[in-house]
């Protein structure tokens, strides 16, 4: 079994019902960063928008280290957790050229957003089986540009567990939950 956590200040729930439906739940738990006291597989870190949210998050990054550590390379405060080295694989996604994942060529179309997902440097997903530097057309059906920073999260921890692109395309595209 899988455990992946998210932690944020805003759009846990939204990213939370964007993975499980594209992840199989019998293979995968997603839950939001609680009080949680465990290890995780995978956490991911949307945002921070206070000092409190930040402390909480440190504090759970050095005492339950987690093999993938996903966070938005937008988010200022997301940035400084890392301060000091931790034993994780970390992956920064955004729209700044300087992250892991970017999106580029974003067009807004029918509701949702067509763009290209890059990975910019390369990684090791949970099989061993290394993802090297590459563009996959994406598809999604959810307005609002938090939600392209949503499927950077999702697509990201699809190809971490393993799943084929083609897979990805088909199942990102069929999302269409617009709550955040």
């Amino acid at each position: 079994m899988i455990h992946i956590l998210i932690g944020g200040s805003t759009g846990k729930t939204a990213i939370l019902k964007f993975i499980s439906h594209c992840v199989n739940t019998n293979e995968v738990v997603v839950e939001e960063l609680e009080d949680q006291n465990k290890r995780v597989d995978i956490l991911i870190v949307s945002n921070i928008s206070n000092d409190e949210y930040f402390q909480k998050l440190k504090n759970y990054i050095y005492t339950f280290p987690s093999s993938v550590i996903i966070i938005n390379a937008d988010d200022e405060k997301s940035n400084k957790l890392f301060a000091r080295g931790i034993n994780s694989t970390l992956i920064t996604c955004g729209l700044n050229p300087k992250s892991s994942i970017t999106a580029s060529s974003i067009l807004y179309e029918d509701g949702g957003y067509g763009f290209n997902y890059c990975v910019q440097r390369s990684f090791f997903n949970l099989k061993g089986r290394l993802i090297e530097p590459l563009e996959i057309p994406v598809e999604i059906k959810v307005p609002g540009q938090y939600n392209i920073y949503n499927s950077l999260f999702v697509i990201t921890v699809l190809l971490i567990l393993g799943y084929e692109i083609k897979d990805i395309q088909n199942v990102v595209k069929t999302f269409e939950n617009s709550g955040r």
